[in-house]
């Protein structure tokens, strides 16, 4: 009985423990987002699916960013909601506001590679009627995965194994890593801060080291400084910091469509000051009242501003880089209060991505305000008040560095191109440096008219060169100990509290390896090179962050510092930021004092001389801009001595002042131009040269000073200020530095000779050829091959004219060759145009002409290699076309068949339309009937060349039109300009024909159009729009004639430089396009002594002939005198109804691809 009571006793324990366990409920499918509410629940609803991954999420890497950078993005939860994954905790929260979403960073070592990982939300009883009614979306730095599809859910709770990653595809709900696509969904500040790790201050001035001779010291902290972007110092030697405390989002505006690259498009431009959206962002000044170093005043002198990164004193005020605006706030008593409201100088500048937009204020020595536009904005910069109304701005995409004069108030881009500038500095010579974000360098030596590269040459990032003509660009500052480097800010160390062994020498901020490092500065040429010779310092802390570096006043070198754990900036778009921490950290020797005569605003004019040679170059350069604004006569006669003195300081610094004064004549140009020191002579051109005019007897002396001048920078500068000149002025000093071939080698003489006579290219040619020295070794190596390169590509009947003078012209065979080398390199990739007679000749009489241009020459050989490269499958692509291009413009009847066969076969379009545009040539009837016959079979653009064939003829212009008629070709197909031009055919049965089949004449407006306007700006501001799904209706509906970046055709206006961020010109030129034709593109309609009608844009003309691009994109030269008529049509080719059949959100999608600052793919 007891054996039997225990067995009852266990069995009964069995029963009571399998009774405690849950009841596992069964998994089932459903609709991720949930479309409708599901019934109230005593109990959690669980929703999972399973997700792979890219490696590179769940891989570790030296940087980590992309591990580092992984959120869920969560939204339309109603209740307090869990999130696991892999089953671990990664989120939690309440209800989730209508509308908005809610970004959780994901810790990293929880995702598996190859791994299904299991993302699981739970709902609490309180959440689960309301479900997920929004798609939550798994984001990485530059992709992003929206988990809308199927998914599983359950009530209750799951098993621990139900929330743990499979090895191998589940059945359902599971995402792979190809449903990754580029980050567009639109993002603003996060509901929740995400945490960062940072040490306190003092902890993290502990961490630091620094080589044995130098010391840190904490000079600010929060709560005083935050988010610190720049500092600058004013003539009383106090700190001005501009706090950047509302980056990464500009307050205001609503962001409505961004790439992967946080590049955005917004609602709207924000107002300029006092009339801005109040933002976070402040500028201090910092003062040490006891004259020790120590700053212990701080005071807030502007507050509530939007996007403000910089700031600097001078010339009665203060100048603040408030983006897009360059702003003066007039203090005439240097009170800190602003006399009245702010003065908009500038605006214009881009600010689609806040990390990238306009900075770094620093005052030149030649009194100019200078800056920096990062790599990731475009501009189109105005002078509100100055430039007219409709001026469109000054247009730059990307890296530059620019300037401002404050009282003549000229804007000009000093120099184009470079990384993510935020940073310039003038070294003691004047010379200009800036950092650069990546790479194996300390950045970048800024030189007057310089073209540099892009921040990368990626053409799913960046746009096309600024010139198509540059043929190179200058480099970066060369490194003899190539590393990976990231200095962000690069300065040239030269304060009196520095050991002599850093005097001189590049120091760069690298926020990326938390260090400001040191590197040795070697001549190189007209440049410099450079080598690491030191760390300076290293912070211990993760959170330092170094972006900003400058001399300073006491003779040490200060360091604004970001404070943040994760410094890329999409993770601070992501959220990973503190907006409330900053530092400015000082560098200085370790046994040397600081200076203490820092209040230069208290000395007279008499006592600011001495200041000209000071061992500072803070004092030196603050001191000529205060003599300067003063203008007091009785320092000029000593300023004159000063120059005078064989010692480049301070005679260098006297030539600044003078010029900042307005006492810089001819007469004191002439004198310094016999000056010692080569800066004080380099310097001299560029000051007379920046008014693009010299005096004749200046120009004179700078001509045979050419000759012979021994320094290279001076050469360099010579260049650059001839870029600046008229042609008349600039060539005879090109021609002199081109015949000094020790200056073959530079790194920069030679391309700046290059940018200087090219740019004299559309105007002078004639002129340009003759300045060019063809024996000297730098012309024959840099000029010769990249002249003739340049009129090639250009490509018009007259530039092709000048390629044929440029061969018969050539003095000896190693020319001929070298002309016909960069003949060839314009050409490559892309087809020959029509070449006139005169050039066939000169290639002729070279010796050189290839198969192409005994074709041209009516070689039968030739002709019948050229006809079986047409025929041949084959052949190359290239060649083909090549040859079939050939018959459109050599007559050669038998060409006939094979052209059309071409037609006809399944060829690539691009063949087809070429063979189309050939057929243009021949009268032959059975052209009409063979194309018609086979119209409705071909693609679309192909039709478009169709037409234009079919329509250039009367009796072939009938044969069309009953095809239309018949319902084989649909009338909406044919462009308005088509059908005006063949209701005004001069052929009467054409006229008749036409009139018939197209009963009403086409408007050039219509009275709907100013309310499809609003509606279409209505929608456009009632969402968001992703530039990934609009590109793909760009390329279908404007690709064929517009190019925006690198893609698309070429028969209307490139869009690329067009102010597409102004809606209103942008929503008229889409929906009435008729309303304002641009100069050049309006449609014309030719007729020919043969019969034939043309329409097109005439892209080029002369006495010989008339180039007329078609409506399908294809060129065709008619001569003059074959030519009856020409008319202009005021209906514009492209349609009206350009926007019919797109909904709401492929409007905003296709806007958002439209407004698009830079390319985002490739």
């Amino acid at each position: 009985m007891k054996r039997l009571h225990s067995l009852q006793s266990a069995a009964l324990a069995a029963i009571v423990i399998f009774a405690s366990l849950p009841a596992w409920a069964e998994w089932q499918q459903i609709p991720m987002p949930t479309t409708a509410a599901s019934a109230a629940s005593s109990q959690p609803v669980w929703y999972r699916c399973f997700i792979r991954v890219p490696d590179n999420l769940a891989v570790p890497a030296e940087k980590d960013l992309m591990r580092d950078s992984i959120l869920l993005n969560v939204g339309g939860i109603s209740g307090p909601f869990r999130v696991l994954l892999n089953g671990q905790k990664i989120a939690e929260g309440g209800a989730i506001k209508a509308g908005e979403r809610e970004r959780f960073k994901v810790p990293k070592d929880i995702l598996q590679k190859k791994a299904f990982n299991v993302l699981a939300i739970e709902l609490t009883s309180e959440a689960a009627p309301g479900g997920v009614t929004m798609t939550p979306i798994l984001a990485s730095y530059h992709d992003e995965l929206p988990l809308e599809g199927t998914w599983e859910r359950m009530t209750g709770e799951p098993s621990p194994d139900d929330l743990k990653p499979l090895p191998a595809q589940p059945a359902a709900a599971f995402f792979l890593e190809t449903r990754f696509r580029p980050a567009s969904t639109v993002m603003g500040p996060n509901l929740q801060p995400m945490p960062t790790a940072k040490l306190p201050p003092q902890e993290s001035l502990a961490k630091m080291t620094t080589p044995a001779d130098l010391a840190v010291d904490l000079v600010l902290s929060e709560p005083e400084v935050a988010q610190p972007t720049h500092i600058s110092f004013d003539e009383r030697g106090r700190m001005w910091v501009s706090q950047y405390r509302q980056y990464p989002y500009p307050a205001g505006v609503k962001m409505l469509s961004r790439d992967k690259y946080y590049r955005a498009v917004y609602d709207k431009v924000p107002p300029a000051p006092p009339h801005n959206d109040r933002g976070r962002d402040i500028i201090t000044v910092s003062e040490s009242t006891k004259n020790d170093g120590v700053f212990d005043k701080t005071k807030v002198v502007l507050d509530g501003l939007n996007m403000a990164n910089a700031a600097v004193r001078g010339h009665g005020g203060i100048w603040v880089m408030n983006t897009p605006y360059l702003l003066f706030y007039p203090d005439a008593n240097g009170d800190d209060v602003p006399d009245r409201d702010p003065e908009v100088r500038l605006a214009g500048f881009g600010m689609e991505d806040t990390h990238s937009v306009a900075n770094g204020l620093v005052w030149g020595p030649d009194g100019w305000l200078y800056g920096a536009q990062g790599s990731t904005t475009t501009s189109h910069v105005v002078r509100p008040g100055i430039d007219p109304p409709n001026f469109p701005g000054v247009y730059h995409e990307g890296a530059m560095a620019w300037r401002y004069h404050p009282e003549k108030k000229i804007y000009e881009i000093f120099a184009i191109g470079g990384g993510n500038a935020f940073e310039l500095d003038f070294d003691s010579e004047g010379r200009m440096f800036c950092g650069h974000n990546g790479g194996t360098t300390f950045g970048w030596h800024y030189i007057q008219e310089g073209i540099f590269p892009k921040g990368g040459a990626d053409p799913g990032k960046y746009g096309p060169p600024v010139n198509p003509f540059a043929f190179g660009t200058l480099g970066e500052i060369k490194s003899h100990n190539p590393i990976s480097r990231f200095r962000h800010a690069t300065i040239i160390g030269e304060g009196s509290a520095l050991p002599s062994n850093y005097l001189g020498h590049f120091f760069g901020a690298d926020p990326l390896h938390r260090n400001v490092a040191v590197g040795e500065r070697y001549p190189h040429g007209s440049t410099f090179e450079s080598s690491d010779s030191a760390i300076a310092l290293a912070g211990g802390d993760p959170s330092f962050r170094p972006v900003y570096i400058t001399n300073a006043p006491d003779g040490g070198i200060y360091v604004a510092d970001f404070c943040e754990e994760f410094i890329a900036h999409g993770q601070h778009y992501q959220g990973q930021i503190d907006v409330n921490s900053g530092r400015i950290w000082r560098i200085r020797g370790k046994d040397m004092p600081l200076n203490k005569d820092v209040k230069l605003a208290e000395k007279t004019s008499a006592e600011l001389l001495p200041m000209l040679s000071h061992p500072n170059r803070w004092h030196r350069q603050t001191a000529v801009r205060l003599l300067g604004e003063r203008r007091d006569p009785s320092t000029v006669k000593p300023l004159h001595d000063l120059l005078k003195q064989p010692a480049e300081h301070p005679a260098l610094e006297a030539l600044w002042a003078l010029h900042q004064m307005g006492q810089f004549d001819e007469a004191t140009a002439l004198e310094a131009l016999q000056h010692p020191e080569f800066a004080v002579r380099a310097w001299a051109i560029r000051l007379l040269g920046d008014g693009k005019t010299l005096p004749p007897a200046f120009l004179a002396a700078v001509e045979r000073l050419a000759a012979t001048e021994p320094n290279p920078e001076v050469r360099c500068q010579m260049i650059s200020t001839a870029r600046r000149l008229s042609a008349a002025q600039a060539l005879p000093l090109v021609s002199a530095i081109l015949k000094r071939d020790v200056d073959s080698d530079d790194p920069d003489i030679p391309l700046m000779c290059w940018y200087t006579l090219e740019s004299h290219c559309a105007t002078d040619r004639d002129a340009v050829i003759a300045a060019v020295p063809m024996d000297s070794a730098m012309a024959r190596q840099f000029i010769v091959p990249r002249l003739m390169r340049r009129f090639a590509a250009a490509g018009g009947r007259n530039d092709l004219l000048t390629c044929a003078k440029l061969f018969n012209s050539a003095p000896s065979r190693e020319h001929e060759k070298l002309l016909m080398s960069g003949f060839e390199e314009a050409f490559k990739g892309r087809a020959l145009p029509p070449l006139p007679d005169e050039l066939l000749a000169a290639l002729a009489k070279t010796g050189l002409a290839s198969p192409y241009l005994k074709v041209r020459l009516h070689d039968p050989l030739a002709i019948a290699e050229a006809l079986r490269v047409v025929n041949d499958p084959k052949a190359k692509i290239d060649d083909r076309l090549l040859c079939v291009r050939l018959f459109g413009e050599v007559k050669v009847p038998e060409s006939v068949p094979v052209l059309l066969a071409v037609v006809e076969a399944k060829n690539t379009a691009p063949l087809q339309k070429s063979a189309l545009t050939a057929l243009l040539l021949y009268p032959d009837a059975v052209i009409a009937d063979r194309v018609a016959a086979v119209y409705a079979s071909l693609p679309a653009d192909v039709q478009a060349a169709a037409q234009t064939l079919l329509t250039s003829r009367p009796a072939w212009t009938l044969a069309f039109l009953k095809l239309v008629e018949g319902g084989q070709v649909q009338a909406t197909m044919l462009p308005p300009a088509t059908i005006t031009a063949l209701r005004n055919s001069s052929d009467v049965n054409v006229a008749a024909q036409a009139k018939k089949i197209f009963h009403a004449p086409v408007q050039t407006s219509k009275p709907a159009a100013r309310a499809e306007i609003e509606r279409v700006r209505t929608v456009l501001a009632a969402g968001t729009g992703d530039p990934y799904k609009g590109e793909a209706t760009f390329m279908q509906r404007c690709s064929v004639c517009h190019t925006l970046f690198h893609k698309g055709g070429h028969i209307g206006p490139d869009l690329t430089p067009y102010q597409r961020d102004d809606l209103g010109t942008l929503l008229t030129s889409v929906v009435d396009p008729s309303a304002e034709i641009r100069e050049g593109f309006v449609n014309n309609t030719l007729t020919t002594t043969d019969g034939r009608t043309l329409n097109g844009f005439i892209v080029d003309k002369d006495n010989a002939v008339i180039v007329l691009r078609g409506l399908d994109g294809q060129d065709v030269s008619i001569p003059q005198a074959e030519i009856r008529d020409v008319k202009a049509s005021p209906i514009s080719v492209m349609p009206e109804g350009l926007l019919n059949g797109l909904n709401d959100q492929d409007l905003r999608d296709f806007f958002a691809y439209l407004r698009i600052s830079q390319p985002i793919t490739r």
